[in-house]
Formats: C-alpha cells, structure tokens, sequence
C-alpha cells in the first residue's frame, strides 16, 4: 500500500500540456496500483484475504487510478507522447475497471484468477508506456 501511495505522490496536478517525464510518472503509478491489485486477486484466489480487506483496498486503488485517468484526459501533448497520453488514460480506465469488479466480488476465487492474470497484464503494458 506504501508504494501505491508513493506513486499517487508522483502523479502531480499541474498545467495542461503533458510532459513526457509527467507520461512516464503517472504510467509508473497506473503500473503499481494493477500490480497491486494483481497481488490482491492473487490473495482472493488463495483464499489469503479477507472480504474487507478486499473491498477497502481495491476501492482506494480503483479511485487513484481513476485519478489518474482524470488527470491524463485533462492534458494535451504533441506528436506521439499524445497516443501514449491516451494509451495510458485508457490503461487507467481499464485498471480501475477490473478493480471495480474485484471490489464487487471480493469472494469470488474463480473472478480473482481472471483477474490477477488481467491485472498483470495492465501492469505490463503500463510499464512499456513508461519507458
């Protein structure tokens, strides 16, 4: 939770012109909240978690990658940092998305597996739009 909390840190308010250093940031933060969230799924489909600590932790990690997405629409960037902006808005989307469904179902072991394995893929692809 301490690294989710650090990146939310990282991922600043500011101007409406996206730089590429701020893209890379707010990528690194949308990467650790799926991963994040993969490990909670991971917990539900090992039957490690409780309901609770499901429920509360995806909810704070789906609003901060909702977060981001806000912030990531707001912008303008040139050239192709602008695809990557969306890329990375529509990657926070579905972040926040997936974890929504896990915060609805925080027994369901069956939807926990999809999930980490989709979570984990978010992950992946938010850390090539960081690079």
């Amino acid at each position: 939770m301490c690294l989710a909390f650090a990146c939310l840190a990282l991922v600043g308010c500011g101007g409406s012109t996206l730089s590429s250093k701020e893209l890379q940031k707010q990528a690194e933060a949308v990467q650790s909240f799926a991963a994040e969230g993969a490990l909670v799924a991971k917990g539900v489909e090992q039957a490690r978690t409780t309901d609770t600590f499901v429920r509360v932790h995806t909810d704070y990690l789906a609003k901060a990658a909702r977060k981001v997405e806000t912030e990531l629409n707001s912008k303008q960037a040139s050239g192709s940092l602008d695809q990557k902006r969306e890329d990375a808005a529509r990657l926070a989307l579905l972040v926040s998305l997936n974890l929504d469904r896990l915060h609805r179902h925080p027994g369901d072991r069956a939807l926990a597996g999809e999930l980490s394995s989709e979570l984990e893929d978010n992950a992946d692809a938010a850390e090539q739009l960081a690079k």
